[in-house]
């Protein structure tokens, strides 16, 4: 199985992924939920972290490794830190539980692997287990099964997701609405404001670990005021879930379309952009004939990338 062909067959896993079963204190009654977390994360993960601190109203806080390393007490003193990593080796992760515990604060490592230097080096582990392929691919079902983790611990349990089949159900709906759009060429910006931004992050990281192509998220209201004025023409824009930013776009002569990004909620709608934007790379790669993800096929880019990561 190439890495393209485990792609696709972990995306199909996400029909079946559980709820995360966690064992979470019950919130205390004089602080909102939320209030006493902090997430971090790098790469994909920092998009789950992200999610978090959204869906938590912004009462959860969400940092970059690099940031816990150099002021941690400042950024997330008196918190919970929990440090979001599948493979639990990046480097950067291992450094901010140790400089959060230096500090005095909890460090939680949410990872799938129990003997990782990360989950070593935190004080308490959430252990990730879901389905996968086994062949070494651009992250889906793991990313799918840390986002829900993390939506789970900044909303108490309460993450607005009323039951493992509303996952399937969402990623049904959203791998039609992409095999129906039949895409030519890759985005090159994706936008994308509150709960929907970090999907937009997500989205930029496929097309440049899957495709090799260039690709950049921004929160729509930050986009106008500088990123704007650095699009080509040449350059398509994907807008998540606001189609009267796309038509301005449009408007002014610049390649964009808009996805409507349906649910009751937040974590719902933010599922379906997640599903929908990895139908939309699988299709592109697909289409190009290519076998394997280009973090995989270029050998002397995926060792540089290894060895500033681990």
């Amino acid at each position: 199985m190439n890495s393209i062909q485990a792609m696709a067959a972990d995306m199909e896993c996400q029909r079946g992924l559980k709820l995360p079963p966690l064992s979470l204190p019950e919130p205390s009654q004089s602080e909102p939920l939320g209030s006493r977390m902090a997430f971090a994360g790098s790469g994909d993960s920092y998009a789950a972290a992200l999610a978090a601190h959204y869906l938590s109203s912004g009462r959860a806080t969400c940092h970059r490794p690099a940031d816990i390393i150099d002021a941690g007490p400042l950024l997330a003193g008196g918190r919970v830190l929990y440090i979001v990593s599948i493979s639990g080796r990046t480097k950067a992760n291992a450094l901010a539980a140790k400089a959060a515990q230096t500090a005095g604060m909890q460090t939680v490592a949410v990872t799938a692997d129990e003997s990782s230097p990360l989950a070593r080096r935190c004080s308490r582990i959430i252990r990730l287990d879901y389905p996968a392929s086994g062949t070494r691919t651009s992250g889906t079902v793991s990313f799918t099964a840390s986002l829900v983790a993390c939506a789970w611990l900044a909303t108490g349990g309460r993450p607005g997701l009323s039951s493992a089949a509303e996952i399937g159900r969402i990623y049904d709906d959203a791998a039609a609405k992409a095999a129906a759009g039949k895409p030519g060429a890759a985005p090159a910006i994706i936008l994308g404001d509150a709960h929907l931004y970090p999907a937009a992050i997500y989205g930029a990281l496929k097309l440049n670990e899957v495709l090799g192509a260039r690709a950049v998220a921004y929160p729509l209201e930050e986009f106008f005021h500088a990123p704007l004025f650095g699009v080509k023409g040449s350059d398509r824009i994907l807008v998540l879930g606001n189609s009267q930013a796309a038509k301005k776009l449009k408007g002014a002569g610049l390649g964009a379309q808009s996805i409507a990004c349906p649910g009751k909620t937040a974590l719902e709608s933010l599922l379906y952009a997640v599903f929908f934007l990895q139908h939309l790379v699988l299709g592109l790669a697909e289409r190009r004939g290519l076998t394997d993800c280009r973090f995989v096929s270029d050998k002397k880019l995926l060792r540089l990338s290894s060895d500033f990561i681990y």
